[in-house]
């Protein structure tokens, strides 16, 4: 058998080839082709379908994530199945007052240059000023190396399996940032060859795939990275198409905590917070930073990809289209939402829910006991009509009936969806009592939650999954995507790279991975505490 397959792209004829034994989806994003996967490639959200020309001329259509590369295939790519960019003219994020307040010199030159939060689900891209310090674009890419697993273990243990994995999930990162560097640039009629510098931030796996490093001494006690320093190289070394460009990274603080969390203390000026402020960087592994009397607290906890709306049954990113919040008025009919629109398009139906959609939701279900303390869905199906069951016998709540979405599907959240949703807010809350009591605090005196899902959650919906400490509302605040804030902070004044190496060295590390008890906190924590008696 050969090793690889020629793939014919019509109408046009290209020609592209294909490694035996790949899926179509890895094999179209290695040459830069990227289609919706909204599933993270399980095959399940059908928005990566293809048409697959058959010998006798005739076409079936298949979705290109299962499809494993075994021959020469010819196909034709819908455009509904095309990834688009929706790019955000301005970027959900907000800076202190030490960069705002920068004395910026009106006889320099513009210099441009892209920060990036390079997250286990999503991956954050801003288009920027270096000089000015204003953000131009924004967009955000659903990470494809999701198609080897939600986590960064799964990732780790694909390296481990085949070394050449290394260098393949390194490609599939630096091909879906070439492709949003590009979108960005085209919306600002700018060449790439006016890119001087990148920086990029992210938990330490993310780091370690995309400088080619490889990270399995992550994966094993004692869980350190290969390199935790603040390295810079070059952009053409790790495979980006983009000319003579540094890549910065933030400090490594540990296996498990990175320079996102650095970045976000940076953005939301942690250092002069008040004494007890607990930082939350919500994602596909959470990551948690305490200010102490005279130093920082910090861990994680691996709270899944379900915030960011992977995994999920009818999971997307928060792009048109997705639900982000969900109100029940009555048990009769179905629930009330709003989307993402924000052109307020009335050609945008709901296809789908995000992390916010898929928090409020949940929080719903609680406050008019649609589901029981541990997780279940009430068994009262006769009296609450949204509610139902599917042709397995598993329950799901209907939030858009199918004649009201875009692709004439449902959207729904199942009882696997809330399963997930307490995995992750379990090993959340979980992990900040811990840190909360190592540190020699009971409660945090104020909360900021930061994160590229955050900017629209509702913190009253937070306290009552039992995913945070439950205090005065006044005194939590959401921050936005405060690790891509800090990478733009970082891209336009050194000074902030120097804070957030300095801040590294001033770190203590709670270690969870380690902690007998952490497990049986963990499973307390998984029922929804305002449903108990």
């Amino acid at each position: 058998m050969s090793n690889t397959h020629h793939i014919q792209l019509l109408p046009h004829g290209r020609q592209i080839t294909a490694k035996s034994g790949r899926s179509l989806m890895e094999t179209l994003v290695d040459h830069s082709i990227f289609l919706r996967s909204d599933c993270g490639g399980r095959g399940s959200c059908g928005k990566c379908k293809v048409n697959r020309v058959t010998l006798n001329g005739s076409s079936e259509s298949v979705t290109s994530c299962t499809l494993e590369v075994t021959e020469d295939l010819k196909i034709e790519i819908p455009e509904s199945s095309m990834l688009s960019s929706h790019i955000i003219s301005k970027a959900p994020v907000t800076f202190p007052d030490s960069f705002n307040d920068r004395t910026i010199d009106p006889g320099l030159a513009d210099r441009y240059g892209i920060a990036a939060d390079l997250g286990t689900t999503t991956i954050a891209i801003y288009l920027c000023n270096i000089t000015s310090g204003k953000i131009l674009s924004s967009l955000a890419v659903k990470n494809p190396q999701a198609l080897y697993g939600d986590d960064v273990m799964s990732r780790i243990g694909a390296i481990d399996q085949e070394d050449e994995n290394l260098q393949h999930l390194q490609k599939l990162v630096v091909r879906a940032m070439e492709w949003g560097i590009r979108e960005l640039l085209g919306s600002q009629d700018l060449n790439r060859e006016e890119i001087t510098q990148i920086v990029t931030v992210g938990n330490p796996t993310m780091i370690h795939i995309l400088a080619g490093v490889d990270p399995q001494s992550i994966g094993t006690f004692p869980y350190q990275p290969a390199f935790n320093e603040a390295r810079s190289m070059q952009a053409t070394d790790m495979g980006f198409n983009l000319g003579d460009v540094s890549l910065q990274f933030l400090p490594q603080v540990s296996g498990f905590i990175g320079g996102d969390i650095l970045s976000a203390a940076l953005a939301v000026d942690l250092e002069n917070q008040p004494e007890g402020t607990l930082l939350i960087d919500l994602g596909t592994n959470g990551e948690l930073m305490l200010k102490g009397k005279d130093k920082f607290f910090a861990t994680s906890c691996a709270t899944g990809p379900a915030f960011e709306g992977a995994s999920l049954s009818c999971g997307m990113q928060a792009i048109p289209g997705a639900i982000n919040k969900v109100s029940i008025k009555n048990f009769e009919g179905f629930p009330d939402y709003t989307i993402i629109n924000p052109k307020k398009s009335k050609k945008i139906k709901p296809f789908g829910i995000c992390g916010t959609g898929v928090i409020s939701g949940v929080a719903e279900f609680c406050r008019n006991q649609i589901v029981e303390p541990g997780g279940a869905f009430t068994k009262k199906y006769d009296t609450i009509r949204p509610l139902t069951k599917d042709i397995e016998g598993k329950p799901h709540y209907i939030l858009a009936p199918e004649e009201s979405t875009q692709d004439g599907f449902p959207v729904y959240i199942s009882q696997k969806d809330i399963r997930s949703v307490q995995l992750g807010k379990g090993a959340l809350i979980a992990g900040i009592e811990f840190l909360l009591k190592a540190a020699g605090y009971d409660k945090p005196e104020k909360i900021l939650i930061a994160g590229a899902f955050g900017t629209f959650i509702e913190k009253e919906d937070m306290m009552t999954l039992g995913m945070i400490p439950v205090i005065n509302p006044n005194r939590i605040e959401i921050a936005g995507n405060s690790a891509g804030a800090g990478a733009i902070m970082v891209l336009c004044d050194d000074i902030f790279l120097k804070k957030s190496i300095e801040m590294a060295e001033n770190i203590t590390i709670i270690d969870l991975a380690c902690n007998q008890k952490f497990q049986e906190v963990f499973i307390q924590k998984l029922s929804f505490p305002s449903l108990k008696n």
